[in-house]
């Protein structure tokens, strides 16, 4: 018979390291968490330079789209016509604003009837003549610019 031997328990010594260690990761995780929590909010705040920008940008590139799709379809073996040109109102804002982008003010980005609360731009037309129109937003005037399917 073997008999095991019993060694009493010693209790946990903690040096200060531990206390150390623990005061470091609160810091770390205050900095991580607490910090962005604090300017994110701060950062995010209404920009209304950015917001003209937007609504600027979007009409730049509304005006360029009718313009290329006007183009693309005024000759008939024109390369690089996918698609039939857009009849109405509706089938113009669809072809500028597929995919819904939101204008800076909230709702949609293109309307038929321009938005001076939201910053929406007015778009109107047909096969021959779109008018996309910029809203008086913010410090930017009200500007209309007509495109017509003959570049006239």
């Amino acid at each position: 018979m073997s008999m095991e031997q019993k060694t009493p328990k010693q209790p946990l010594q903690h040096s200060g390291n531990s206390l150390l260690l623990f005061f470091g990761t609160v810091t770390l995780l205050a900095v991580i968490f607490l910090v962005p929590a604090v300017l994110v909010p701060f950062v995010m705040t209404d920009v209304p330079d950015r917001a003209m920008t937007k609504v600027l940008s979007l009409h730049q590139q509304s005006v360029w789209l009718v313009e290329r799709t006007f183009q693309k379809h005024h000759a008939e073996s024109r390369p690089g016509r996918l698609a039939a040109l857009p009849q109405e109102t509706k089938d113009w804002i669809e072809l500028i604003n597929p995919m819904g982008r939101k204008a800076p003010g909230g709702g949609l980005a293109v309307k038929t009837i321009p938005d001076a609360n939201t910053g929406a731009i007015g778009l109107s037309g047909d096969q021959s003549e779109v008018r996309i129109t910029v809203p008086a937003y913010r410090d930017l005037k009200a500007v209309t610019v007509s495109i017509r399917a003959d570049g006239s």
